[in-house]
């Protein structure tokens, strides 16, 4: 089962930040891809999410529920679809005066899909996780994305994801 773990620093605190991650249509409004968001209940949500592999969209239709949280630290998800199933945890801890956010991801493809997916979360894991703290910096102001690490402990994964902070933050001509 393919795994990410990503670690961002937010400019808010955490129970700002907890109040984003619980309020599911202002957080699927900064995932890439996720194009219909419709609540169920306090707990679950169906969503919409395109991905394009070359030139086809592969469209997914998908269920998430919060299988366990612990206000403002903790939350544990997972996200179903026919051939897909995801893991997510999220946790927050203070950090000066924002907040460090990780999130570890897990995906599994099934059936027919199951290499699709495996490689396709593979390959855009990385880009969906920049895109994912430029959003975050918009949303909570300077410094949300600026220092966010992938791990803590570096490796060629941190040096990469130095480097598309860099693109991304390079002035445009």
């Amino acid at each position: 089962m393919p795994r990410r773990e990503e670690t961002f620093r937010v400019a808010a605190p955490p129970g700002e930040v907890w109040r984003f991650i619980r309020d599911i249509e202002s957080l699927c409004a900064c995932i890439p891809g996720v194009e219909r968001v419709k609540l169920v209940d306090a707990q679950t949500a169906a969503l919409t999410v395109r991905e394009k592999l070359g030139i086809v969209p592969l469209i997914l239709e998908l269920t998430a529920r919060i299988d366990a949280e612990e206000p403002p630290q903790r939350l544990r998800a997972t996200l179903k679809a026919e051939h897909l199933s995801m893991e997510i945890e999220v946790a927050l801890r203070a950090a000066g005066t924002g907040t460090q956010m990780t999130g570890v991801l897990q995906v599994q493809g099934t059936g027919q899909l199951k290499a699709i997916v495996d490689r396709v979360f593979e390959k855009r894991a990385t880009e969906r996780a920049a895109q994912f703290a430029a959003t975050l910096e918009q949303r909570f102001g300077a410094g949300a994305a600026g220092r966010a690490a992938p791990a803590e402990n570096g490796g060629w994964l941190a040096r990469l994801w130095r480097r598309l902070r860099a693109l991304v933050s390079r002035p445009r001509a």
